[in-house]
């Protein structure tokens, strides 16, 4: 048995954390962007003892990491307490196999495409009496668990440029989405828009969730940026916000902000990857002068089973 999920990689521009007791409302509100690149996962089960194998690209998972720490099993795990009862997991032997062509913990919400393809991957080979948003839900859950995000999820599921409007899981939370980005005036070729990227580095999105002095900073920063931009619903709207979230939070660093202004006199503006240390850009054209970028469409179907 094996079946086969797409999560597209979710760029966040600005957020506004939003804590609550109950995991599946507990999240952020924010916009970002959608790429047609991010994790392709398989998942596969047959008769076993219960164990577990996890994979990315092709490599088993590093024994010096524990496996209890992933994202991949937290998800798992949560499908087997919420289905203790229903499935015999101790008579399975499941294989979680992740294809990403993004970087980890660089801004591109990995974590919630390793979570979305093991949760509705799993959920409808085993076919668990879940449906897309439920199942999207769990992945929701052990991110916001383990602090490796708090709305990739959601915007990964809705595709193009969500906007997070109410935090919380597919199903829970609140969300809309921009229409695709062309100002009057712009060029238009039909084929959409591109998302250029640049990373220089990884941040651990756990390391700022956890420090108070900085979520207090960036909730005063984001507070009303969100309400800008549901009155003036653009892509260069988004992006201006975006940065002016960057620099006023001070998590831009000088290196990444070379960069972001570089792109932002070729593109329709730039900004940084909340969190990684990555510049990225929205651009008509995937023509840029910064070597070494990744040049992304933007997706407008959002997670899927392929």
């Amino acid at each position: 048995m094996q079946s086969l999920v797409f999560a597209p990689s979710h760029i966040t521009g600005f957020f506004e954390i939003i804590d609550h007791s109950n995991p599946l409302i507990r999240g952020s509100r924010g916009a970002g962007v959608v790429l047609d690149q991010g994790v392709l996962t398989t998942v596969d089960a047959c008769e076993g003892n219960g164990e577990i194998i996890i994979k990315t690209n092709g490599k088993t998972n590093d024994l010096n990491f524990p496996l209890e720490g992933s994202i991949t099993y937290k998800t798992l795990d949560l499908l087997k307490k919420h289905f203790s009862e229903e499935i015999g997991w101790d008579q399975l032997k499941i294989i979680v196999n992740h294809r990403i062509n993004v970087p980890i913990e660089s801004g591109f919400g990995a974590s919630a495409g390793f979570a979305l393809g093991t949760s509705i991957g799993l959920s409808k080979l085993l076919k668990l009496p879940l449906t897309f948003n439920q199942a999207a839900a769990v992945a929701h859950n052990a991110e916001v668990d383990l602090k490796t995000g708090m709305g990739d999820v959601m915007g990964s599921v809705i595709g193009g440029f969500p906007v997070r409007i109410e935090p919380g899981a597919p199903g829970y939370g609140k969300a809309d989405k921009l229409l695709d980005g062309r100002e009057r005036g712009s060029k238009d070729d039909g084929e959409g828009l591109f998302v250029i990227s640049k990373s220089l580095g990884t941040i651990e999105t756990a390391s700022v969730l956890n420090d108070p002095d900085m979520t207090h900073k960036v909730n005063s920063v984001a507070r009303d940026m969100l309400q800008k931009l549901l009155l003036n619903p653009q892509v260069t709207n988004f992006m201006d916000l975006s940065l002016e979230f960057a620099q006023k939070t001070g998590l831009i660093d000088p290196e990444v902000m070379e960069i972001v202004n570089v792109l932002k006199d070729e593109t329709l503006g730039a900004s940084m990857a909340m969190l990684g240390k990555t510049a990225f850009a929205i651009s008509d054209t995937p023509d840029n002068s910064v070597e070494g970028s990744i040049v992304a469409r933007v997706d407008h179907c959002g997670c899927r089973i392929v």
